[in-house]
């Protein structure tokens, strides 16, 4: 994906006069850097942000380095509200990566939020998904395949969204003894969507490296998702710890995944139960506010 655009790059982009183009800049309706030489340079977040918030049409993805988005056809385009998850799943069942990141980028673009596309056809679709391995011996290469698809869309989706606006750091990741890559990545994504730097440490991460890495950048917020059996009891007493160690600093972590409901969290003021992105997502929204008041 490019870095920056040209007004007239952006304008071919999205089917307008390289002068409209110009115009808005000038009006501040679309931020724009200089060149040495004083050229405007329109950052690809700040372009996707634009056509998020204008609702333009994108008649050529290419330009953006969003090659994906051409994959979806008439056919299979994501033209039905309702829909997505069903195509999102056929797609990953077939293991149809350009038209799977295609259609998640698309969703994104046509103004959906990363949590609402997370919660929705991500979830639904890889639910399924994960219940092939019931009735289809090669249910756990699907799962696989298409866990690796997700993986390769919200990565591609992260690098389209603005740079944080403010010093809040979110850090994150599965308790140890969970392998499970994708829910961890999803809340990394949608905090980063909220303006947060959000440092996601993956699977298999130990309290005392979520407490080391809460230390290292000054993090407001943690995350744990839960997504595999746990220690129910050695669980709950290292997160309890975790939230205990970090609580002068007034850092928040917040427990979620599809099986944190099964756990019975230690009371804590600074410990909090997600049961979806969109609970994050207020959660975190809370946090800043907070923050702002503060400064």
């Amino acid at each position: 994906m490019k870095l920056t655009l040209s007004p007239k790059e952006l304008a071919q982009a999205i089917g307008v006069s390289e002068s409209s183009l110009k115009r808005w800049a000038d009006k501040g309706v679309i931020e724009v850097t200089r060149t040495a030489g004083g050229h405007r340079r329109i950052p690809v977040p700040e372009a996707i942000r634009f056509i998020r918030e204008s609702r333009a049409t994108l008649v050529d993805p290419r330009i953006l380095g969003l090659s994906d988005l051409e994959t979806l056809d008439s056919e299979h385009g994501a033209s039905t509200i309702g829909d997505e998850a069903e195509q999102l799943y056929r797609f990953l069942v077939a293991g149809d990566a350009p038209r799977a990141r295609g259609l998640i980028l698309s969703l994104y673009l046509g103004g959906e939020s990363v949590a609402s596309i997370c919660d929705g056809p991500v979830r639904e679709a890889m639910h399924r998904i994960g219940e092939l391995w019931q009735h289809d011996p090669s249910g756990v290469f699907a799962e696989h395949r298409a866990t690796d698809i997700c993986l390769q869309a919200l990565n591609q989706l992260r690098l389209t969204l603005p740079a944080p606006q403010s010093e809040m750091v979110a850090v994150g990741g599965a308790p140890a003894g969970d392998p499970y890559l994708l829910p961890s990545l999803i809340a990394a994504t949608v905090l980063a969507a909220e303006g947060f730097a959000a440092v996601n440490l993956g699977p298999d991460t130990p309290y005392e490296t979520l407490l080391v890495a809460a230390r290292e950048h000054r993090a407001r917020l943690v995350w744990l998702s839960v997504s595999s059996e746990v220690d129910a009891r050695a669980f709950n007493r290292e997160v309890k710890a975790l939230a205990q160690e970090l609580a002068g600093a007034g850092v928040c972590v917040v427990v979620g995944g599809r099986r944190a409901e099964q756990l019975s969290l230690a009371p804590a003021d600074n410990l909090y139960r997600g049961h979806s992105m969109g609970e994050l997502v207020a959660f975190a929204r809370g946090v800043l506010l907070g923050a702002g008041r503060r400064n």
